[in-house]
């Protein structure tokens, strides 16, 4: 089976070498890719940070940079590569800088070339924010994905219940078969992870951090077989 993973963060740059990012740095998708690797299937990881997989024998690893870098990539993939799963996992940020300002003395904006870097002798630097658009929504949409799609939803101070109720919303919303939610409090314990069936009713498993990647492998079992000319997953005991 083919699967493409994508894992650590997105780098929105202000200048040549400076650049707005966020706090994950790829370990889940490092782990993730591990595991398929191990239960002998085909990986592909796209990844901020290649240097968390030490061991890359039967992993095909691709770097990024960008919210740009990683879209060139991901559609390329998934134009070309007839991949069955894709598991999404990556931190994409939702805001990038678009314009970096100095105030001028008659109070106006002067915006600074982002090419090159800009010096650190200003006093005060604006930077223009602007959103970004969800890849994950392009998947099926504009790329043609047909096979077995996964979500990750991190979300911050909620409980249980409407974490669960916001991360079925994003499921459905992007077309996904299954996604991994949890809360910044406590996401290195735990995880839920929410899956609609195509047979049975949408069910939920919250599971420690450590069996997360085991998992995602039986619920995407799990989703295969109720797919029409899809293979089932084979797991290695």
């Amino acid at each position: 089976m083919r699967i493409l993973i994508t894992a650590g963060s997105t780098m929105g740059m202000i200048d040549g070498v400076r650049g707005i990012g966020n706090i994950f740095k790829g370990g889940t998708g490092a782990k993730l890719a591990r595991t398929f690797a191990d239960n002998r299937h085909t990986v592909t990881l796209l990844t901020s940070n290649g240097g968390l997989l030490h061991d890359q024998n039967g992993i095909r690893v691709r770097e990024y940079v960008t919210f740009a870098d990683l879209a060139g990539l991901l559609e390329e993939e998934i134009t070309m590569g007839e991949y069955d799963l894709i598991v999404h996992s990556a931190a994409i940020n939702d805001f990038t800088p678009t314009g970096t300002f100095i105030p001028t003395n008659n109070g106006q904006l002067t915006q600074m070339s982002d090419v090159g870097k800009i010096s650190s002798q200003h006093k005060t630097l604006f930077i223009r924010l602007s959103p970004t658009y969800k890849l994950i929504d392009k998947i099926r949409t504009e790329w043609g994905f047909k096979g077995v799609l996964v979500k990750f939803k991190l979300q911050v101070g909620m409980s249980d219940e409407e974490l669960v109720r916001v991360a079925t919303k994003s499921m459905q919303d992007s077309d996904a078969d299954i996604i991994v939610a949890n809360c910044k409090e406590w996401k290195d314990e735990r995880a839920i992870v929410i899956s609609k069936g195509h047979t049975r009713p949408l069910f939920i498993r919250p599971i420690r951090r450590s069996a997360l990647a085991k998992c995602i492998l039986r619920a995407t079992q799990d989703v295969f077989v109720r797919k029409e000319n899809l293979p089932a997953l084979k797991l290695v005991s």
